[in-house]
C-alpha cells in the first residue's frame, strides 16, 4: 500500500479517499488501491484546500478545522 501511495505522489496524484473500504486484497496477495473518485492531479506542488471524504473516517480535528 505504502509503495502505490508513494508511486502516486511520483507522479503529482493525492488519493483523498484511504479507508479500509477501498484497500482490496488479490488472490495472490498484492494490495490494490480503488476508487480514485475524489483523488486529484496537484500542479505545481501547489496544496489541495478542499476537504473530502468520508467523515466518519476523519479524525475530529480535521471536520472542526
Amino acid at each position: 500500500m505504502a509503495s502505490g501511495l508513494g508511486y502516486l505522489h511520483s507522479k503529482k496524484i493525492v488519493y483523498r479517499d484511504l479507508k479500509t473500504k477501498n484497500i482490496l486484497m488479490g488472490e495472490d496477495g498484492y494490495v490494490f488501491l480503488a476508487d480514485f473518485g475524489l483523488a486529484k492531479f496537484v500542479k505545481n506542488d501547489k496544496k489541495t484546500e478542499s476537504m473530502c471524504g468520508t467523515p466518519y473516517m476523519m479524525a475530529p480535528e480535521i471536520i472542526n478545522n
